[in-house]
């Protein structure tokens, strides 16, 4: 009963809902039914936890080695400011390590972002880094670049802001490990030696019979993946 409990779950919720409309529409229509067969086939290959690990795997083997360095950058990645804890799951788990690495080695931490809207980002960061103080009882010097909105510009603004305060620009930078590649990429070439503190990995390597089964959740790493991929290409092509 589980079972198929389970599996009317999947089949019916997105994406499996939107897989078996295309494969149907393969079935019935003769015309162009090699292209609803090839985009059901590709929507639920995407929507397997096998094929988002594949793609993700390249993008999490990152090198870990520690160094002296002499603070710690937090890249954000969205916020809801109506909530108690403002930043979104991957970018709390930004905010939790960087404070917790910044405080562990007595290090200033500048977090990075501004967000679409006007320094939404870095206000709900405060909000975040205010309450993590209460809670340690710490006074750990925290910095705020507020007005980039994508990773090239965390690291362009984030020099800038090394540069008034008069801060080395050797960093720990701290970001999702599937994001970190990219932002090593447009850090260097801001001018910044990076040890890299990679947090919310996304590959399991453990699979089940439920892994093969549409969720929403893998399309979801998938389009987290092929974005990165097409990110570090553009990274590597720009000035």
């Amino acid at each position: 009963m589980s079972l198929l409990s389970k599996l009317f779950t999947y089949l019916i919720l997105p994406p499996g809902i939107f897989i078996i409309a295309l494969i149907f529409a393969g079935v019935w229509c003769k015309r162009f039914r090699w292209l609803f067969v090839t985009l059901g086939l590709m929507f639920y290959l995407l929507s397997i936890k096998p094929v988002a690990n594949l793609l993700l795997e390249p993008l999490e083997n990152i090198r870990y080695a520690d160094s002296n360095a002499s603070s710690v950058v937090v890249l954000g990645g969205g916020a809801n400011s109506s909530a108690v804890l403002k930043a979104y799951p991957d970018a709390f788990k930004r905010e939790f390590y960087g404070f917790y690495l910044a405080k562990e080695k007595g290090l200033p931490l500048i977090f990075s972002g501004g967000g679409v809207k006007q320094t939404k980002e870095a206000n709900s960061a405060k909000s975040d880094f205010s309450l993590m103080q209460k809670l340690s009882n710490s006074k750990l010097p925290i910095y705020y670049e507020d007005k980039s909105l994508n990773t090239k510009q965390n690291a362009k603004f984030s020099a800038k802001l090394f540069d008034r305060l008069k801060l080395p620009k050797n960093i720990y930078l701290v970001t999702s490990a599937y994001h970190m590649k990219r932002a090593i990429i447009y850090f260097k070439k801001a001018g910044f030696k990076v040890t890299p503190k990679a947090v919310d990995f996304k590959v399991e390597k453990e699979y089940n019979f439920y892994d093969y089964l549409p969720k929403m959740r893998n399309f979801a790493n998938s389009y987290k993946a092929i974005h990165e991929y097409i990110g570090i290409l553009v990274a590597k092509v720009s000035k």
